[in-house]
């Protein structure tokens, strides 16, 4: 796709994602209307109404594009051109009043991932990225951390909470990485965890168990804010995500390796 289409798909994505997050701020009473999706996998009144909110806007402005959202699903039909949307990325913690759940929107061309926005609602956190341009956080560039010593740093390992049955195997590999970082968090969004990469305020995040609609718009700002993704895809339809710094990756990958 040309600059021009991306960019006013950027400014779209960054206004939409706004108007997201108001609606779900004035919305939040929608928490307690529950209903399981799958083993430990929740869906609230406020996923499916921000979702629908989100792809009204993007289908009024851009017809032609494809949609796959988290709780619509993929209706692309195999389309190039497609907008990749999780209304609510960490919906346990929406549901619980936590404050890390994010809106995230990604829109993919020919070319592969070509922007991202993850929107913080309760932290009025905007991080963002359009291919080739850099990454932001409100509208200043962000990178990632290649100076702090790794023994500094913070990693965000989350655990497998959907796959319960690979849970022994990720916490061996939890201890291997005392071994080179500071301390660990689990935030809950996929989304927030790229970002705080991208930005520097963590040094790694380790997951398994997501889905494209978890990290097409993280990826995006974490590759243009310096920092390096590998994903791996496993049986059952779900992905295996490491994500560092540039002077992290290298211990990240050893460590999961064991």
């Amino acid at each position: 796709m040309d600059r021009a289409g991306l960019e006013a798909r950027f400014e779209a994505a960054k206004r939409i994602a706004h108007k997201a997050a108001l609606f779900l701020l004035s919305h939040e009473d929608l928490r307690s209307e529950i209903s399981e999706k799958a083993e430990n996998d929740y869906v609230t009144s406020a996923d499916k109404e921000c979702e629908r909110l989100i792809i009204d806007e993007i289908s009024s402005e851009f017809p032609d594009d494809g949609i796959h959202g988290e709780e619509s699903g993929d209706s692309s039909h195999g389309m190039e051109r497609k907008w990749i949307i999780d209304p609510i990325d960490g919906t346990v913690d929406f549901m619980a009043s936590f404050p890390d759940y994010t809106i995230s929107i990604a829109f993919q061309d020919e070319d592969g991932l070509a922007l991202g926005v993850v929107m913080v609602p309760r932290q009025n956190e905007e991080f963002s990225a359009l291919r080739g341009g850099g990454a932001f956080l409100n509208g200043k560039p962000i990178h990632t951390d290649e100076k702090t010593p790794l023994g500094e740093t913070l990693a965000i390992l989350v655990p497998p909470h959907r796959h319960h049955s690979l849970l022994h195997a990720y916490m061996e590999r939890m201890e291997r990485f005392y071994s080179f970082v500071s301390d660990m968090r689990s935030l809950g969004s996929a989304a927030i965890s790229l970002c705080y990469v991208a930005s520097g305020r963590c040094s790694v995040y380790y997951e398994i168990g997501l889905h494209i609609y978890d990290i097409a718009a993280g990826a995006v700002i974490l590759t243009e804010a310096g920092g390096c993704l590998s994903l791996v895809e496993k049986e059952g339809d779900w992905i295996e995500v490491a994500a560092s710094s540039r002077k992290a990756h290298g211990k990240l990958l050893e460590t999961i390796n064991g």
